[in-house]
This record gives structure tokens, sequence and C-alpha cells, in this order.
């Protein structure tokens, strides 16, 4: 019995001694590839002070105009950044770079102790001059940590002319980045127009790689035993707006201080010109800007922020009396061969004398609309009455919003009862409000790009396109990611009311008489429709809209003019002269 005992004994002690001598063996083995075999790859991962992570950055996506001219690419940039984890001694780094960059030590202190990493890099200055970036480079050896990052930077090539279509970039905000999760410091972002709405498109991704960095915090080099990313640019958008059209018109109203123009194929929707005075220079807000500077560009009166375009409403004056005059004829209230009231310069309505501009006699509404007599208008209005002519505007969404792909668009107005119960307590608005509604002036307000997209409707024989500026978005490989849809929408009015405006428009420009007759072009049949609105803040303002070549339009324009006096003699020779650059 002893002696069974001692064997068992005897056997669980050689087992424990073989399988201690494999777990020394096993642990031999590991202990020799990490010290001889792996052992410049481990001591590299180990020494954290010679190995960093430099993150790439992408360029952001271009945009191009409907033939291919570049308006927003990218420039190279150079950023002073500084790693604190490979700082030797902080004291004397900030000491240099406050000579080298003209920042205070305190201040590169402050930045650095706000550093909300130990690992993350710290950018003390953009912009770096070929100077700064040079005395960097010969003291590389004394900044240990420091580095100068190269990054691409926003050039928008037209600055303001293209400002308020495509937009700005800048860095996203802390308030913006609780909005946006997936985002993250630093990330750059469009904060207006098509650089904001397309923002997903534009972005693209980062890359990453892995530096070896010596002992004196000089760059010896890739690490390549870890693999690197490559960034991915993002997509190229490829605009319907013609640069050489929008910069005519920038050209077109340099003597005026406000106004805008927006010129759109009513075929197809695509928006050739959205041009919007004062513009703003979006390289000065890339770049960065004080924020008092930017205080005198957001807040200035007449701020250049502001797009008219597709922003500011104004009273459309008497180009609104082609819509009165199609609700009209819709009605029966009136047909082609109606007379009213002889226009002696002013019609009385109750205690008040309504002019008209010039005395015109008696009229047919052709000739009325040709030579924009007031005094008929006014009748007309009168007898539609409100009730009919509200009813008419609605079915006519002339003042809806157009849903043009623009992250701001505001829709016009057209005041109901309602209004004027909480404006003047009265249920009904008198008769002289209803004449002054009529020719287009009081409480009457429509967007530039709103009346646009109006009268290509009338231009396209009743079809409203649903107007943009995107045709087109392709990724790095050509691949097409997105492609505009023609939408489009009937305008209720009969083809005979139709053919009866779009003649009283050819008139317009084209019969003696006409108050559009500055905007003639020869051997091109041009329609349009002249307005001078009266603006409570100042002179006049100038409205024209036309539509070309008269049979099958190519170019539905508007060109409105603050502040400048007679649609006519301002506004008709500018969009005259967009008409015949896009018609060659």
């Amino acid at each position: 019995m002893i002696r069974v005992h001692s064997n068992n004994h005897k056997s669980r002690i050689n087992l424990l001694l073989y399988l201690a001598g494999f777990v020394f063996l096993v642990l031999v083995l590991r202990i020799f590839g990490l010290q001889i075999i792996q052992s410049h790859f481990y001591k590299k991962l180990a020494e954290k002070n010679i190995i960093k992570i430099v993150l790439l950055p992408q360029n952001r996506g271009e945009f191009v105009d409907r033939n291919g001219v570049l308006l927003a690419g990218n420039v190279p940039d150079y950023i002073l950044e500084v790693y604190l984890y490979l700082i030797k001694n902080r004291k004397q780094t900030v000491h240099l770079l406050s000579e080298i960059s003209l920042i205070s030590e305190k201040e590169i202190d402050k930045k650095l102790t706000k550093a909300k990493s130990f690992y993350t890099p710290v950018k003390l200055k953009r912009h770096l001059t070929i100077s700064e970036i040079a005395k960097i480079v010969e003291n590389i050896t004394e900044l240990p940590g420091v580095t100068v990052k190269r990054k691409p930077l926003r050039d928008y090539r037209y600055g303001k002319i293209t400002s308020h279509l495509i937009g700005f970039t800048g860095e996203i905000t802390e308030l913006e980045l609780k909005e946006r999760p997936e985002l993250k410091e630093g990330d750059i972002i469009g904060k207006s127009g098509l650089e904001k709405l397309y923002g997903s498109y534009l972005r693209g991704n980062p890359g990453f790689e892995y530096i070896e960095v010596d002992a004196k915090g000089r760059e010896i080099g890739v690490f390549n035993q870890m693999k690197s990313i490559q960034p991915e640019p993002g997509a190229k958008i490829r605009l319907t707006i013609d640069i050489n059209l929008q910069k005519m018109a920038d050209t077109l109203l340099m003597e005026y201080t406000g106004g805008s123009v927006v010129a759109i194929n009513p075929q197809n929707g695509d928006v050739l010109v959205l041009y919007s005075k004062p513009g703003f220079d979006p390289n000065v807000l890339v770049r960065g800007i004080s924020y008092e500077g930017l205080r005198n560009i957001v807040f200035a009166e007449g701020s250049s922020f502001w797009n008219r375009a597709t922003m500011s409403i104004y009273p459309p004056g008497s180009i609104f009396k082609i819509v009165v005059a199609a609700i009209a004829l819709e009605n029966r209230i009136i047909n082609a061969d109606t007379k009213l009231r002889n226009c002696s310069g002013c019609l009385r309505i109750g205690n008040r004398n309504f002019h008209c501009w010039k005395k015109h006699g008696i009229l047919r509404i052709h000739k009325a609309l040709v030579q924009s007599c007031d005094v008929f208008f006014y009748q007309v209005g009168m007898k539609l009455g409100f009730s009919n002519l509200e009813k008419g505007i609605r079915k006519l969404r002339f003042f809806g919003k157009t849903d043009i792909d623009l992250p701001e668009e505001k829709s016009g107005f057209f005041p109901d009862r309602n209004w004027y119960k909480k404006k003047y307590d009265i249920s009904f608005p008198t008769k002289g409000m209803v004449a002054n509604l009529s020719i287009g002036q009081g409480e009457v307000l429509v967007t530039p790009l709103g009346m646009c997209n109006f009268f290509c409707g009338i231009a396209n024989h009743g079809y409203i396109m649903t107007p943009h500026l995107v045709r087109q978005i392709e990724d790095v490989s050509g691949n097409t990611l997105f492609k505009s849809e023609i939408k489009k929408r009937k305008i209720p009015i009969s083809k005979e009311t139709l053919k009866f405006l779009r003649e009283a428009m050819l008139g317009v420009v084209n019969e003696n008489g006409g108050t559009g007759v500055l905007s003639r072009i020869k051997d091109i049949k041009v329609a349009g429709k002249t307005g001078t609105a009266e603006n409570p803040h100042g002179d006049d303002h100038a409205w024209f809209v036309a539509f070309a070549p008269y049979e099958k339009p190519e170019i539905c324009i508007v060109v409105m003019v603050e502040n400048a006096g007679h649609g006519g003699s301002i506004a008709a020779p500018i969009a005259r002269e967009i008409i015949k650059r896009a018609l060659e």
C-alpha cells in the first residue's frame, strides 16, 4: 500500500516539473522574440517620444461652373503646431517660438495649457509666411515637438461675385459639434450657401500616418511597420452657373450700391446667374477675421451677407400687372377688348387721387400692359375685388418658395384679411388699398428669384421647372454620385390667357410706346415687362423681367436695382446685355 502511494506522489511531481518546464520554455521563446527578433519594432512603440501619429487632411471637393471653370478649390496653407509629449524644455521652446512667430510667450503658454490631450497637436498659428517657416526649419533641433503642417485652405476664385451662392467654410464650433456628433473638433464645415447644403459630398475623409522622430524632435521619415491610410478628397460639384454671365452681372451693376440678377433656363430650371450685390469676400472669412471685422460685415447697414436674390423681398411694381391681368382674364372680369375709363394721369378713389406716370387716354388691356398704365389697373383691381384677387394669387402660388437648392430662401408676401384686421383693425381692405395692390405696391412683396421662377412659367408656355444650381456631383474617379432631376408644375392659366400675356410682353419691348424698348436686341425677339417700385426708404427700385428667344426661350432674367429709378431705363439695358451674351 505504501509503495503505491509513493509512486502516485512521484508521478504528480514529474507532471508538475514537465508543466513548469513547458511554461519556462514558452517564456524564453517569447522573451527571445520580443528582445531579439522584434526588439526594433517594440522598442519604437515603447519609446512614445519617437513615434507620432500625423493626421493627413483631405482636400475639400471643388466647385466648377457649367463649362468646367474652377470656382472654388484648395491652396496649401502652413500651420505651426506643437506636440506636447515631445517637448523637452517647455520654457525654452515657448521663448524661441515667441521670437519666431511674434506671438507673446503668455499667449503660447495659454494655448499649450488649454490643450485637451497630451498627444493631440496644439495649433499655435495659421497662414505662416515663407520667412516664418524658414526660421522654424533653421531652429528645428532646438524645437523638439514643433512642426509645420501643410493643410489645404479653401480658395474662392471669384470672391464676392459667387459669395452668396457658394457660401463659405470655417472650423466647426462647439455648438455645431453638439448638433453633429459624427464630426470632431477642428473639422471644416460649410457655413452658408452650397458649401453648407452639400457639405456631406464635399467633406471627404482624412488619412493618417506614423512618423518616426529622433531624440531632437527631427522627423526621420514614415514608420512603415505601421500602415498609413491615405486621405480621400471630397466630390466635385458641377454647377449650372455660367461664370462669364455672373461676372457680367457684377460689371453691369458696378455703379449701383445694391441689387440682384437672376437668370434661369425656363426649359430645364438651370440657374445661369444668381448674383447679389453687395457681396462679401469669403477668402477673408476662411483665413480668419476679428470679431469687430465680422460685426462690420454682418451687422452693417445693407449687409453684404444678405442674399438679395433669394432673401430680400421688394414691391414688384408694374411687373405685377401681368399677374393681375392673368387673374382678371381667367375670371372673365375683362377681356382683350375691354375699355375702361380714360387715363388723364390720375384716378379719384374716395377722397384721394391715385396717380399714373403719364396720360394714356383710353386703352385696351394689351396697350395698358405695353405702356404700363396704372389707371387702367387701378380699375381692373377694383373690378376684381380683393376676394378674387387673393384667391387668384394663392392659386398661382406666386409668392411661395421656389425650392431652389440653397439653405437660405424667403417667401414673398401678399396680405390676407387677417393681416388687415391685425394691422388696421378693418375687416376688409378699402378700394384704394386694392387699387394700390393691383399695380404691385403697398404690401405686395416678392424676391427676385421668386419673380424669375414665375415668369419662367409664362416663358415656357405654362410650365415651371424647379430651379437648381447643382447639375451633377462626381467622385474623384468621375463616377456620378448625384444628378439633378427636372421637376415641373403647371401654372393654372389657360392657353388663351398665356398666349395673350406672352404677346403683351413681346409688345412691351418691340412696340412703339413700350416701356421696355431699351432691351431690344437685333435679330432676337425679346419679351419683357418693366417695373418701377416706390420705396418708402429712398429712391424707387428698378425692375425688369424678360425672356428670349420668344418662340422657345433659353433664358428668363430678372434684374432688380435698388434705389436706381425707372426699370425701363436702368434695369432693361442690363438685362439686354446679359441676354445677348447668353445667347451668343
